[in-house]
């Protein structure tokens, strides 16, 4: 990036940047404020973005038009990034959080055990300290190999998050991974209800055979208070509409009042 010119910034948005200790390197957190935050004394639910550096400012813009016409809550929005300049860096970073040695074509200092226990311990903490947060209504959105961490998390710490929204999850390395390790997610109390929402691209033909089986492993398993909605567009590859789309769609169906408002909004 040229000196000559500053680094732009989205309307609503603040950046803030925390070194966690679990991984030993920085991380960069975009926080995008709903409009009435500064005029007002409420606390408001928190939806994390993974891959923040691509997608923080889409979910940032389109947050406010899922409140306005889908009835989606007002929100603060987390981008997790790295302030990396370079494309390569942030692919070599991302794959090494979001993925494990366990799962085919991962890298081998892949740790999204450790990201998992950097995303609870570190990054949540210090968002609900400086934010007013609701810390009982979290979401989590990813898309691709974000996506598969969306899974990963909800496996492993399933009440860290009570939203999730994972679009295209790699699930030709989540499948045989994910049913291997559901003892957690079977066990939580079922008083507490967890919204997932799945979606993959049609044309994917790498995920589209193992969407059907992890949904299918999902509606034969008993896991108490969770809630799953899919979804497949039609038409769309890997990489294409379905970013939008899963966190569109996505923010309807795991907020149910918003889902709600909006089939009420089309019956008038």
């Amino acid at each position: 990036m040229s000196e000559q010119y500053p680094r732009t910034a989205l309307f609503g948005t603040e950046e803030r940047t925390l070194f966690c200790p679990t991984l030993g390197r920085e991380y960069h957190l975009s926080v995008a404020l709903p409009d009435s935050y500064r005029t007002s004394t409420q606390a408001y639910p928190v939806i994390y973005v993974l891959d923040g550096d691509l997608l923080f400012g889409m979910a940032a813009g389109l947050t406010p038009i899922a409140r306005w016409f889908l009835g989606a809550p007002e929100a603060i929005i987390v981008g997790i990034s790295y302030g990396m300049e370079s494309y390569d860096q942030w692919v070599q970073l991302r794959e090494r959080d979001f993925k494990i040695p366990e799962v085919r074509d991962a890298p081998p200092d892949s740790a999204a055990n450790l990201f998992l226990d950097a995303l609870t311990q570190e990054m949540i903490p210090f968002i609900e300290a400086n934010y007013r947060t609701i810390p009982s209504d979290r979401c989590l959105y990813g898309y691709s190999s974000s996506g598969f961490f969306v899974l990963y998390a909800l496996f492993h710490q399933p009440d860290a998050f009570q939203r999730y929204l994972s679009g295209s999850g790699d699930l030709y390395i989540a499948y045989p991974y994910v049913i291997q390790h559901d003892a957690q997610l079977a066990a939580r109390d079922a008083a507490t209800p967890i919204q997932l929402y799945l979606s993959a691209g049609e044309l994917e033909d790498d995920q589209f055979p193992y969407f059907h089986q992890l949904v299918a492993f999902f509606e034969q398993g008993n896991y108490p208070g969770l809630t799953l909605t899919t979804e497949i567009y039609s038409g769309e590859g890997h990489g294409s509409e379905g970013i939008a789309l899963t966190y569109l769609h996505g923010l309807r169906r795991v907020y149910p009042q918003a889902e709600s408002e909006h089939l009420d909004g089309e019956s008038v």
